[in-house]
């Protein structure tokens, strides 16, 4: 077993979490609200799609990447605690929980943002995805429904 590998058992999860609710899905995956069960800290948790579990090509540049990401904190980004893979079950993300909406949700509910609102969450993304290419990282996959907006306007 290495560091990327837990044991596996029936359906697999990240072991040490105990999920609370669907958070939402799309191509790669879907992602849960869960909380880690030493120390209460909630968290969300990207569990990808068995497709994409069984690349190892993908998985490869999903590990180097993570493994990253998990030394980059960075303010307007998420941050990356863990990754974890059992071979042939599964493959997750674990992540800060954002406790906000998705860009693309606060944009149904209210309408387009004025001039100022839109160039402050440019700004942010644009600084989110700065850090992230300094360490020669991509996103891969700005979007509204990527971008978070928490309960303090970030």
């Amino acid at each position: 077993m290495t560091a990327w590998t837990v044991p596996s058992y029936g359906e697999w999860a990240v072991p040490g979490y105990t999920e609370e609710r669907l958070l939402g899905h799309g191509v790669s995956g879907r992602v849960v609200a869960a909380v880690n069960d030493a120390t209460g800290q909630r968290v969300a948790i990207k569990y990808l799609h068995g497709n994409l579990v069984r690349d190892p090509e993908f998985l490869g540049e999903l590990r180097f990447e993570t493994e990253r990401l998990m030394y980059l904190n960075a303010p307007h980004m998420v941050r990356v605690f863990g990754y974890l893979e059992q071979p042939g079950e599964g493959a997750a993300i674990v992540m800060e929980l954002v406790d906000g909406v998705s860009l693309r949700a606060m944009l149904a509910r209210r309408g387009p943002l004025g001039a100022a609102a839109a160039l402050v969450v440019l700004k942010d993304v644009l600084l989110a995805l700065a850090a992230a290419h300094s360490q020669g990282l991509p996103h891969r996959d700005v979007k509204p429904d990527n971008v978070l907006i928490d309960a303090r306007g970030w």
